[in-house]
């Protein structure tokens, strides 16, 4: 069965979600002091996904194993059972309004880059974070509206596995896959606008001498919100067109949410590292640090017992000569002394205990 071979793999998704998202937050841990840190609020945001789709498959993994796949239960039920369900709510606007932010903090800093150097530090921070978390738990309270108007309706039933769109109402998923595939492509359209006033004000000198950032800055942080808007959408855009030719009544249909998510974790979340990396000059910077940490010096500034004193030669062979094998200070011995043939000046020493 497709969708029990889904439930098994979900897990693992969800590892390499979380992997991938931790090792973007550990590379960009430093990078908060400018439009950068729109990084590790995706990262969190990808983290906390990951963290739903962990919860997804395991719940899955449970239910197809110990429960029965044809039980029915309430909406309500699923609330308290498979919690994924509001995680996948407040991600998905989570990240929408993320989108959003970043799209109209590149618009702010073309339209007005002298007072964007000025007032940013006081925006782009962890606070701005925190609002749009809240706001995306606001926004996605109607989508609790049906299993919690459902609650004592015992003739609302749904499959055991807890399917989103199931649990959530037909009526209210269509309008949230609809928000969730035209998001992207609403802020590929602020882009576009932004490209267009950046070429503008590139025509003329006094138009651009007033930059409140690099150029090649500008240019990477319009690359990453675009590959991400683009990739958003294309994850969604295609399943839609593939379930939209399937026929009713096989199995997609069932999962049409989950082969959606799918798509959108491996392609914007999972991968995301990789476009990191061919974009963004920090990114790069940051994770060749990170690896090369402790390779940059790898003079020894200690001193063994092993060594030889500094004062060379002081290891003279029989003819008296510089000796290179070994030292008489190694505790291993040497070729010409004490682990070899006796040169006549060996040197020895006894340690005795006596209770």
């Amino acid at each position: 069965m497709l969708e029990d071979l889904l439930y098994e793999v979900l897990p693992v998704v969800g590892f390499a979600m979380i992997a991938c998202t931790a090792f973007v937050m550990i590379v960009m841990r430093k990078n908060t002091k400018d439009a950068l840190i729109f990084c590790l609020f995706f990262a969190v945001s990808d983290l906390l996904s990951g963290i739903g789709t962990l919860i997804d498959g395991f719940y899955g993994v449970m239910v197809t194993i110990y429960g029965t796949t044809v039980e029915t239960i309430s909406p309500f039920d699923c609330l308290t059972r498979a919690v994924n369900i509001p995680i996948f709510l407040i991600t998905d606007y989570l990240h929408l309004l993320l989108l959003s932010a970043f799209a109209i903090d590149r618009l702010i800093q073309i339209m007005f880059p002298v007072s964007y150097g000025k007032i940013y530090p006081y925006f782009l921070n962890w606070k701005l974070f925190i609002l749009l978390l809240f706001a995306s738990a606001g926004l996605s309270v109607p989508g609790l509206a049906f299993p919690l108007e459902s609650r004592f309706n015992t003739s609302v039933r749904v499959m055991s596995q807890c399917r989103f769109d199931e649990v959530v109402g037909e009526e209210y998923y269509l309008k949230h896959i609809l928000t969730v595939q035209w998001g992207p492509i609403v802020c590929i359209g602020a882009l576009s606008l932004t490209i267009i006033l950046y070429c503008i004000r590139q025509t003329k000198h006094k138009w651009s001498y007033n930059w409140s950032e690099e150029t090649s800055t500008t240019k990477q942080l319009f690359g990453t919100i675009f590959i991400r808007c683009f990739l958003s959408g294309l994850s969604v855009h295609v399943p839609l067109l593939l379930i939209a030719r399937t026929t009713e009544g096989h199995e997609l249909i069932a999962i049409k949410d989950h082969i959606i998510r799918v798509s959108y974790w491996i392609i914007v979340i999972i991968f995301q590292p990789l476009w990191h990396v061919l974009i963004l000059n920090s990114f790069q910077s940051n994770v060749y640090s990170l690896f090369n940490r402790y390779s940059a010096n790898t003079e020894r500034k200690w001193q063994s017992a092993n060594d030889p004193p500094e004062d060379v030669p002081a290891h003279l062979d029989r003819h008296g000569s510089p000796n290179p094998f070994g030292s008489w200070y190694s505790m291993t011995g040497n070729i010409t002394g004490e682990a070899g043939v006796p040169v006549g000046n060996e040197r020895s020493v006894s340690f005795y205990y006596q209770d």
